[in-house]
C-alpha cells in the first residue's frame, strides 16, 4: 500500500481519484485543488506518491517536479496532463515526472500507473507514448559530432541494438560502441535514453518498466 497526495481542480474528479485509488488498497492521505497547495502537503504528510491534474500550458506549473523533490524524501512523481488551450507535447520532457497520464484515462490505467510508479519504475500512458515516438527528422548534429557518430546517435535514439546498427553500417559491433561512446562524452550524456529525449525530446520509455542497458 502506497501513500499518496493527489490534487486537481475538479472537485468531482478528485473525488473519483480518490476512490479508485483507495479501492486498489493506496491511502490519500490528503488532497487538494490546485497545484501550489502540493508543496505543504508534501512537506507534511510525506506521501511514497503524489498525483497532481496538471495544464502543461500553465507557466505556474514549471519546476514543480523540482521544487516538490526537494522537499521530500524519493517519492513518486505522476502527473495527469490536462491538454487545455496551449498543450505541447514538446513540454513533457521538461516535466521530470515519473508516470504521465492523459486526461480521461481508465481506472485499470490509473491504478496500473500508480503501482508502477510506486515500486521504482517509470510509466507512460500510451497516448503520449504514440506521440513522443512519431519520428522526427534528426535536428542539426552539433559541430563536434562526426558524421559516423551522428548516423549512430540518430539509429540509436530510434530504438536500435547496437548489433542491428553495425549490421546497417557494415561495421563491427565494437566500432559503433566507440562511436556511442564518443557521442556520450561530447553531448554530455549517460545513457541511450538521454540521448532519445536529446534528440527527439521524448522518453524513450514504453508502458510498464523502463529496460536499460549500456553502450
Amino acid at each position: 500500500m502506497s501513500t499518496l497526495v493527489v490534487a486537481d481542480p475538479r472537485g468531482v474528479y478528485l473525488a473519483g481519484l480518490e476512490w479508485v485509488l483507495r479501492k486498489a488498497g493506496h491511502s490519500v492521505v490528503a488532497e487538494c485543488h490546485h497545484s501550489i497547495e502540493v508543496l505543504p502537503l508534501v512537506e507534511r504528510h510525506r506521501p511514497d506518491l503524489v498525483i497532481i491534474g496538471l495544464d502543461v500550458a500553465d507557466r505556474q506549473t514549471a519546476g514543480l517536479s523540482a521544487r516538490l523533490r526537494a522537499t521530500s524524501g524519493p517519492m513518486g512523481i505522476i502527473y495527469i496532463l490536462q491538454p487545455n488551450g496551449g498543450f505541447d507535447f514538446n513540454e513533457i520532457p521538461g516535466l521530470d515526472a515519473d508516470g504521465l497520464l492523459m486526461d480521461g484515462i481508465s481506472h485499470s490505467y490509473l491504478v496500473e500507473c500508480v503501482n508502477a510508479v510506486a515500486v521504482g519504475r517509470k510509466w507512460v500512458d500510451n497516448h503520449i507514448l504514440q506521440h513522443l515516438l512519431t519520428p522526427r527528422p534528426l535536428p542539426q548534429p552539433a559541430p563536434k559530432l562526426t558524421g559516423r557518430e551522428t548516423e549512430v546517435a540518430g539509429l540509436v535514439s530510434r530504438g536500435l541494438r547496437n548489433k542491428i546498427i553495425a549490421q546497417r553500417l557494415h561495421v563491427s559491433e565494437g566500432t559503433v560502441k566507440m562511436h556511442l561512446h564518443h557521442v556520450y562524452e561530447k553531448l554530455h550524456l549517460g545513457s541511450r535514453a538521454e540521448l532519445a529525449w536529446t534528440t527527439f525530446g521524448e522518453g524513450a520509455d514504453h508502458m510498464g518498466p523502463v529496460h536499460k542497458s549500456g553502450l
